[in-house]
């Protein structure tokens, strides 16, 4: 009995996982006829990491070939086989230089050229079956798609693997796979040109605030809901943190009041905002991704956006600025330091009111100003305290004279 504990210890140990920073990320076990299968692994650490002497096998001891000796930080790599991994399940082994086994990834069901078994997240999540290859690159945008809660792809109970069938390899590949549309997030609408020169086309700048390239695949940009034009189909692929601009064949904005709005491929609004009036030749700028605030721009398409134009003043003697960094609420343009306003110039249809110019009848208070003109205070005596002083004054100089008489008749 003791004998027999031994034994099973011992054989525990010599079968443990060692745990790694080095991790099977995506499996394709079969691709189109005359490419390779392959298996992704990823580097989730913030260091090169060394995997001279790594190997993959499947449950056949059958080998899937690593063509580098090292792997960057947060990285990934390709390793490639022909009619290992069988198409309807298997297992797949990473073992290190010391033939002990880091990772076991076992897949199931009937895979095909369109389907790939992929890790969400990166590295360390739960596999599932999906519809998206993600070849070389981050899972992140196949693992979209997995909403509300996904759930994972079986794993065989059986331990016997069908033998796979050996496919050779031709010289005419079938056409890739076609890419399934994703619904994005992070996606913005970045500048829109909306009143174009004459002879030239509306377009609306999409920027991409994701780490990873997005391919915006039958996508829509639209004006304000129910407004008479139909949503106009677009695709676009973006590089992470960067612009793609889309050119309207035909025109769909207001001059006046009216939205763009950035459309999913199931015609989810995305983004959007709206504007009451527009200048010719000037675009719509978004002015920071953590709000909704766009104000008047210079072109900058597929560029960082330039900054805010300041509404026009024209009072007499005082220039007005012609850019500075400026925020925007709604259509009232704002600068971010202080501008001196001249008075009595109508802005749009409110109007600055100096405290010292008098206000029409019924007037309200604008922006703040004080209408209210206030008079100087004049001392003005009251009739009955006039007519007491009067008295008083009468009374006192009869007793002077009086006085004056008796004093002469005393006289010698």
């Amino acid at each position: 009995m003791k004998k027999s504990l031994i034994l099973a210890l011992l054989f525990l140990l010599s079968t443990k996982i060692v745990s790694a920073t080095l991790h099977i990320n995506e499996i394709y076990p079969a691709p189109p006829t005359g490419e390779f299968e392959w298996v992704e692994l990823y580097n989730d650490e913030n260091n090169p990491f060394n995997i001279a002497g790594y190997y993959l096998n499947d449950a056949d001891d059958h080998k899937v070939k690593i063509a580098t000796d090292s792997i960057q930080p947060l990285s990934f790599i390709i390793a490639t086989s022909s009619a290992v991994l069988n198409n309807s399940g298997d297992t797949v082994f990473l073992k290190n230089n010391l033939n002990e086994t880091l990772e076991i990834a076992t897949y199931a069901g009937t895979f095909n050229a369109d389907k790939s078994y992929v890790r969400c997240p990166n590295g360390t999540g739960d596999w599932f079956a999906l519809n998206s290859i993600t070849k070389n690159s981050t899972n992140d945008p196949a693992c979209l798609i997995l909403t509300p809660t996904p759930t994972p792809s079986p794993i065989p109970t059986e331990t016997t693997i069908p033998t796979p069938t050996q496919v050779m390899p031709t010289e005419t590949p079938s056409p890739a796979p076609t890419s399934i549309p994703i619904s994005y997030d992070n996606i913005f609408i970045s500048e829109a040109m909306v009143n174009p020169e004459k002879g030239s086309n509306e377009w609306v700048e999409i920027y991409n605030n994701n780490n990873y390239s997005v391919d915006l695949s039958n996508w829509f940009i639209d004006d304000i809901e129910n407004g008479g034009s139909s949503p106009k189909s677009f695709s676009l692929t973006i590089a992470a943190k960067g612009y793609g601009a889309y050119d309207l064949t035909s025109s769909m904005f207001n001059n006046g009041t009216d939205q763009v709005r950035l459309l999913d491929f199931d015609k989810t609004v995305k983004d959007s905002f709206e504007y009451q009036d527009s200048v010719v030749n000037e675009t719509y700028g978004r002015i920071n991704f953590e709000d909704d605030n766009f104000c008047l721009q210079e072109p900058s398409k597929g560029l960082t956006n330039n900054s805010c134009l300041n509404p026009t003043v024209e009072p007499s003697g005082t220039p007005s600025p012609t850019k500075t960094s400026a925020s925007a609420i709604g259509n009232t343009y704002m600068t971010t330091k202080p501008v001196a306003l001249p008075t009595n110039i109508v802005y749009g249809s409110q109007r600055i009111i100096d405290k010292n110019t008098a206000v029409p009848t019924g007037a309200a208070n604008v922006l703040g100003a004080d209408t209210t003109r206030v008079t100087p205070s004049v001392k003005v005596a009251n009739p009955l305290v006039r007519s007491f002083s009067f008295t008083s004054f009468g009374y006192s100089f009869l007793s002077f004279v009086s006085i004056v008489l008796k004093i002469k008749k005393l006289s010698p």
